[in-house]
């Protein structure tokens, strides 16, 4: 094959030659090397071929074989500063090197860029963002490779581009000749829809009036049909009971397939949304190296989220979570100092709740009194309940030993990266605003606070009023204070704006009569804000009242926003639990699955926001145009990473813009989505009781139906007034049902035997049901007649 040669100086095209295609664009122009070096090359192979402007198998550096790392020093002939490199390695289109590091000269030494340090490469043609942990200013750059096809490093070309031209521009990949099939041009959920919600979808070409219609995907008659209105097509009263796959029809158009079912999105993200808290963690798991900046999970500095969303997850449908297959066990630490101060989880607890236990194993081993870290484990305290089955009640004491000790301590145990804190005092009023980094959203310790209060509470500590006071105070500066039109205040906050609303709902619903005047009012005017600026074709909620959709800044990493889309549900359902006003709510709900949506592809690129969905979510057929292979988190290997979301320049509508913008995962992207998991279980869990003589008849709905060919179950909690416990297992009907029901018998308590398995009861008493914990749980009474 010809190679095709790059002027550097007059670069316009973004070129993959040696899959002979070329992509002409005008854009950056990049850096001319002036020479390059090599730890070590082959004849025909020198290192200047890898600077040379040419891509091909020909003209490349190769290294000699060693198992010693390979290094390609690149002199840039003065000190410039730099937004990133694309990358060209292999030989055809295998045999990339796997793992390295770009580096750069600095103060007398070469030094790692963070987000360039790549693992387990599998791509002949990378772009390498360099985001803006630091500044990357250098005459020279190196790659450091440590693993490659037969311990031969192989470089076709390093492409090094300036900063102050705009984002990095994309790079075309090897299993995309002709740019890619596109996703067809009516834009949707691209998996399925739950039954009995929202079902809508956008068609951005089509004028108003268009007819369209519902076919089975493979053709057929019309099974609904409806009209395109401001380019919005609804076919929310659709609602098949079967396990086909449907396809909306418009002007010759024809969607991707996608399902209709029971708690659909919940039955293909529970276990993914687990699978990705599992393969995050730090100095365990799938990748053990140390991460800067990181506790728990890898990257996850002092703002994750990780107990504020696992713990409402759990509480809030733990039947879902305990049917799930046992993936972690224990590790005994290596350093003590790392984790083991908690005495280590029964063997058979589930996931969720060993990944509980680790993210307060190492808040409490590590010593960390960060004032979000150590707010953590207040959620952990107030669910023990739920989690002392399964842990040991020295886990309980110690961090509850840590916990008060610390909550009002001011000072903080180290530096961290991000830190907005003035100072570490949970008690004291927190009136700052924080950055588009999501490292300080307003209004973060009021649920920490009111949660710990209860915990105080039910220990008769004489000090549990002053948490109470310090979540009072907050809310009511917030309703002096946050002005809901300043975008800072509210997706100005990025993927941490869930922590706001959730925390003043918490505290409306849980303490009605005590909540700070005005807290309805202020949550209901969040509310119009949120549908005044949804009000376009994606029913997405933009950044402003003008022509900002997402934040976008000055820098290459400014911003990838997918945790603000997918966290924006929680606090949506959060917000339908206190405000009144009906059309409020009818919009509020359909504004929850639009996110949604947006996430798995009803957006501008038509796209789900993980490059690994087609692989990893059931029905998505176009996930995100690539994941990022290192970065501090290194999560190219965990499941279910949420890369990317469309940026600011692709809405309303420009497709046409590709690969914009950065792509990375993160922990703070994730654990959002958890969070909406956690509030859809809240919204759509139901309990019934009954009683018919001696036998109580127990009705469930909750997203547990996730296998619509078995009967499934799960386990609710009967309590009598009398003080007698009985788990009572409820099942399905039939394989596809959403109400799961059991029954139990009950006897009086003054019989002179008791039998197991029987509820102890006599008339009169208030018979309760419960399913869940504490305030993300569900209860219903009865009393024997």
């Amino acid at each position: 094959m010809r190679p095709f040669t790059l002027t550097c100086h007059l670069i316009t095209a973004i070129i993959l030659v040696g899959i002979g295609l070329v992509n002409a664009q005008s854009g950056p122009v990049p850096i001319a090397p002036v020479s390059a070096t090599a730890s070590s090359s082959r004849d025909s192979y020198p290192a200047a071929k890898a600077i040379d402007g040419k891509i091909s198998d020909a003209s490349r550096w190769v290294s000699e074989a060693s198992a010693s790392p390979a290094w390609l020093e690149i002199d840039l002939g003065a000190s410039r500063k730099l937004a990133g490199i694309h990358l060209y390695s292999g030989y055809g289109d295998r045999d990339p090197i796997q793992d390295f590091a770009v580096q750069f000269w600095t103060e007398g030494q070469w030094r790692d860029i963070p987000s360039a340090q790549i693992k387990n490469n599998r791509s002949v043609a990378l772009a390498i963002p360099f985001d803006d942990t630091l500044a990357v200013t250098a005459d020279r750059i190196r790659l450091w490779i440590t693993a490659s096809h037969q311990d031969t490093a192989r470089v076709k070309e390093v492409v090094i581009w300036p900063a102050g031209q705009g984002d990095l521009p994309p790079i075309l990949q090897a299993n995309n000749p002709s740019g890619e099939v596109m996703p067809p041009l009516i834009y949707l959920n691209q998996s399925g829809f739950d039954s009995g919600k929202p079902k809508r979808f956008t068609a951005p070409t089509l004028p108003d009036g268009t007819s369209f219609s519902i076919q089975v995907a493979g053709g057929g008659p019309d099974l609904f049909a409806g009209v395109i209105i401001k380019h919005i097509g609804d076919f929310s009263p659709f609602e098949p009971n079967d396990n086909r796959e449907y396809a909306v029809v418009a002007a010759g158009i024809r969607s991707v397939p996608f399902r209709i079912g029971n708690w659909w999105l919940e039955r293909v993200t529970y276990q993914n949304a687990v699978n990705f808290m599992i393969d995050s963690r730090h100095y365990v798991g799938n990748e053990r190296a140390t991460c800067a900046g990181s506790f728990g999970w890898r990257d996850d500095h002092h703002f994750g989220w990780e107990l504020h969303t696992l713990i409402p997850q759990y509480l809030s449908n733990p039947s879902a979570y305990d049917r799930m297959p046992r993936q972690v066990r224990y590790e005994q630490p290596d350093n003590r100092k790392l984790w083991g101060a908690l005495e280590p989880y029964k063997d058979d607890a589930p996931d969720i709740v060993k990944l509980i236990h680790w993210g307060a194993d190492v808040i409490v081993t590590q010593g960390v009194t960060h004032e979000m870290l150590k707010a953590q484990l207040a959620y952990f305290l107030y669910a023990w309940p739920a989690l002392e089955p399964y842990l040991s009640q020295q886990n309980y004491r110690v961090v509850h030993d840590f916990v008060f000790a610390h909550w009002a301590d001011s000072a903080c145990d180290r530096k961290y990266p991000y830190d907005e804190s003035p100072e570490h005092n949970l008690l004291v009023l927190k009136t700052k605003v924080g950055s588009t980094k999501g490292a300080y959203p307003p209004g973060f310790s009021i649920q920490p606070n009111l949660l710990l209060y209860e915990v105080a509470r039910s220990e008769n500590r004489s000090d549990a009023g002053k948490y109470f006071q310090a979540a009072y105070n907050q809310a009511e500066w917030i309703i002096a204070n946050l002005d809901w039109n300043d975008p800072q205040t509210t997706k100005g906050q990025r993927m941490s704006e869930f922590i706001t609303m959730t925390g003043l709902v918490y505290f409306l619903r849980q303490y009605p009569e005590r909540a700070p005047a005005g807290l309805t009012d202020k949550i209901e005017q969040w509310a119009r804000v949120v549908l005044r600026r949804s009000d376009n074709m994606w029913d997405f909620r933009k950044l402003d009242d003008g022509d900002k959709w997402t934040p976008m800044g000055d820098q290459p990493t400014m911003w990838n926003e997918p945790g603000n889309v997918v966290g924006l549900p929680a606090a949506l359902l959060a917000a339908q639990l206190v405000v009144k006003d009906p059309a409020i709510l009818a919009r509020l709900k359909i504004l929850v699955w639009s996110h949604f949506d947006n996430a798995f592809g009803r957006n501008p690129v038509g796209r789900h926001f993980s490059y690994d969905a087609p692989r990893e979510i059931e029905g998505v057929e176009h996930g995100w145009f690539r994941f990022y292979p290192g970065g501090i988190g290194r999560l190219a290997a965990a499941r279910f990473v949420l890369d990317g979301s469309p940026k600011d320049t692709h809405y309303p509508y420009h497709p046409e813009k590709g690969d914009i913008g950065w792509t990375e995962g993160w922990v703070q992207f994730n654990t959002p989505f958890n969070l909406s998991l956690a509030y859809l279980a809240l919204a759509d869990t139901h309990i019934t009781l009954s009683q018919n003589d001696d036998l109580l008849t127990v009705s469930l709905q909750s997203p547990l139906n996730f296998d619509y060919d078995r009967v499934e179950y799960g386990t609710v909690l009967l309590t009598s007034g009398s003080g007698d416990r009985e788990y009572l297992k409820v099942m399905e009907d039939t394989p596809n049902a959403k109400i799961f029901t059991g029954y139990q018998t009950f006897q009086l308590s003054n019989s002179p035997v008791q039998l197991d398995g029987v509820l102890q009861a006599k008339l009169g008493d208030q018979i309760e049901v419960s399913y869940g914990y504490g305030c993300w749980g569900h209860r219903a009474d009865i009393i024997l007649r």
